[in-house]
């Protein structure tokens, strides 16, 4: 027996409205990286994907924070009022950063161990053409510390690990800095025992 999808007129605007923007995006991209864009789009574009298509998982578009300066912020991001309680402690600490910045709730842990915690990026620009990102982790909900144990990481583009910090007992957040021209791309792995969410951005 078949099984039959209705979709709504809203989710088909809204489906088209993103495909909209992907291909905005991408024309953008084309400007103003010329050739070099694809490399955002395609992993090795000089390898032998072509050959070994299909045989690896699907790759996602990186998370464009170059874009989050003309306030176009991909799904799922949401301003921090929105993630954080305003008597939340934490609120006034994220607030106090200058920048543009987005959160993302994450689900870690397992069954009833779950916990709800936020992923803050804070971008801001700096000299010589520059973007500076602020990575950021914090207990979301009434619960006033991260799990022990939750690890935060920064990846390079080819899956390096450049620097990880990791929350001890007592701790009510974790956070990293890094910089970067445009174009350049990172991964952020949140981890929690064997639960493990990444994100991953280009400058």
């Amino acid at each position: 027996m078949g099984t039959t999808i209705q979709t709504s007129s809203k989710d088909r605007l809204e489906k088209a409205w993103q495909a909209l923007q992907s291909a905005q995006d991408l024309q953008e991209d084309r400007i103003r990286f010329g050739l070099d864009h694809v490399n955002l789009y395609v992993e090795d574009v000089e390898g032998d994907w072509l050959e070994t298509w299909g045989e690896g998982p699907e790759w996602q578009n990186p998370v464009n924070l170059g874009k989050w300066f003309q306030e176009r912020f991909e799904p799922g991001w949401q301003a921090i009022d929105e993630v954080f309680c305003p008597e939340k402690d934490s609120l006034a600490l994220i607030r106090e950063t200058a920048g543009v910045k987005r959160a993302k709730t994450l689900q870690l842990g397992y069954q009833n161990s779950q916990r709800p915690i936020a992923l803050i990026v804070t971008i801001k620009a700096e000299s010589h053409g520059e973007t500076g990102v602020l990575v950021q982790v914090y207990p979301t909900g009434d619960r006033p510390e991260l799990p022990a144990g939750l690890q935060l990481t920064l990846l390079s583009h080819h899956g390096d690990r450049l620097h990880e910090v990791v929350a001890r007992n007592a701790d009510s957040g974790l956070q990293m800095e890094l910089s970067g021209q445009p174009g350049e791309r990172y991964s952020i792995q949140v981890t929690l025992e064997r639960d493990r969410v990444t994100e991953e951005f280009v400058i």
